[in-house]
């Protein structure tokens, strides 16, 4: 009798330990997967696939006006604590009983089962979207080949397009540019613009309709510097409103939707959700896209024409261009105002968000394979003189 409860005691022990490392492997596995895959097969995913696996996720979060990703985290995090409090308890429990063994593989199986399945719901909602073509391939813009004339040229189209679209816009009594209509009538727009403007240029994109969500604890979340964020597990896309800039929020929101519809990556997104603001028929939409293209150019563009002993028009100090200075001029103030707030946490908490923010995003961003991290939201300026010379110049 004791030889085979011996032999079993054996056989169970070998089984636990197999198992744990099957789930070592499977996580390991589902982490690394993109990189298994080619170009092709990301193209093929993102096209066919991802919008079918994310109709669940799209569906359910269009059933609900408030964001489900910030009351999971708030909630989420009540509940940590309370596993972690019981996991103590338990350690000091099971120990007095002589199952300290069985207690901590039970934790660990667990643990490791819910990181398998967390993996892999990441990455087929989003890690493997980054292994899809970009969207400069899409577009055929590789941006070389251009003169300072092609730089000129682009940065007037985005300077006349930048204070056509302020002209057309309302001001409140201050003289501050605001978005023309209500958050969700402008997510409803923004979906409808980035479907429109994809199939344009037929680059193929999710047509599931993502309904973007505003974060209640905007202000408080603002202290990480961070405006907009897509949540892969539930496929929701979550908007920053604590300010809703004019100069950057149209942008921001179909950079985070775009996400929801197969782009992951920072450049991508970027890339598509000005070019999608530039082909607005709303003059807010256009000035976002106008705005980011123009001061994106203006720097190098004027350091080009210098070395080339070239004399740009003074677009700074034309008369046009005060409305831009007093949106720009309200959002330095809030940004102000945030990190007042921010040094003030600091001390009290010793704890610096906003770099915690940024520290943690690019480490995010890194471990996906996207080589600089947060530099990765900066639109090579050269791309968008080859959007112009190809799309708009003719």
């Amino acid at each position: 009798m004791r030889v085979r409860n011996k032999y079993r005691n054996t056989k169970k022990t070998i089984g636990r330990i197999l198992l744990i490392f099957l789930l070592i492997a499977l996580a390991a596995l589902f982490w690394f997967l993109p990189n298994f895959m080619t170009r092709r097969a990301g193209d093929i995913y993102s096209t066919y696939i991802f919008p079918v696996i994310a109709i669940p996720g799209n569906t359910i979060n269009s059933c609900f006006q408030v964001s489900l990703t910030e009351n999971f985290l708030v909630i989420g995090l009540i509940l940590l604590a309370a596993v972690a409090v019981y996991f103590v308890v338990m350690l000091f429990v099971s120990g007095a009983k002589g199952k300290l063994g069985s207690f901590l593989y039970k934790s660990l199986r667990t643990v490791l089962a819910v990181t398998v399945a967390v993996t892999l719901v990441f990455q087929l909602m989003h890690g493997l979207n980054y292994r899809r073509s970009s969207a400069a391939v899409l577009l055929e813009l590789d941006g070389s080949g251009h003169d300072l004339e092609d730089y000129m040229a682009t940065l007037d189209w985005a300077y006349h397009g930048m204070v056509k679209a302020r002209k057309d816009m309302g001001e409140d009594f201050e003289g501050v540019a605001h978005l023309n209509e209500s958050f969700e009538t402008n997510v409803a727009y923004a979906n409808l613009l980035i479907d429109t403007v994809c199939a344009k240029y037929d680059i193929p994109v999710s047509n599931n309709y993502v309904r973007a969500k505003p974060v209640s604890l905007s202000r408080y979340w603002t202290y990480t510097g961070i405006v907009g964020a897509y949540d892969p597990f539930l496929g929701e896309a979550n908007i920053n409103t604590d300010y809703m800039d004019p100069t950057e929020f149209p942008v921001t929101l179909c950079h985070e939707i775009l996400h929801a519809k197969g782009f992951a990556s920072e450049t991508d997104c970027n890339t598509l959700a000005t070019i999608c603001c530039l082909s607005s028929t709303r003059a807010d939409f256009r000035y976002a896209g106008y705005f980011t293209i123009f001061w994106s150019l203006i720097g190098v563009t004027s350091e080009y024409a210098m070395n080339e002993g070239v004399i740009l028009p003074n677009y700074l100090y034309e008369e046009d261009i005060f409305p831009v200075y007093r949106d720009m001029n309200a959002s330095n103030m809030y940004w102000e105002g945030i990190a007042e707030e921010v040094e003030y946490f600091e001390k009290v908490f010793g704890f610096d968000p906003d770099k915690a923010g940024s520290d943690a995003n690019n480490a995010f961003l890194e471990a996906n394979g996207q080589e600089g991290g947060n530099d990765t939201y900066i639109v090579p300026d050269n791309i968008y003189v080859d959007f112009y010379t190809k799309y708009v110049e003719d």
